[in-house]
């Protein structure tokens, strides 16, 4: 996983359980990502980026 102190906000981050996409949600001086299908927060180790959501479906896939 790609080091992500410094996340980009334009990008769009998915829920490493379900693959969706995380809402960003900001608000005195901090920085959150939320799963609304989950309805959990995400931690932004966690969370994945566009290429690794789909490595991550490609293995689920090749596994079955």
């Amino acid at each position: 996983m790609t080091d992500r102190k410094n996340t980009d906000v334009t990008q769009t981050y998915y829920c490493p359980e379900c693959s969706n996409s995380l809402e960003y949600l900001h608000g005195c001086g901090s920085v959150s990502y939320f799963c609304n299908t989950c309805k959990k927060l995400v931690s932004r180790n966690n969370m994945l980026t566009f290429e690794e959501m789909k490595n991550k479906k490609l293995k689920i896939k090749d596994n079955k």
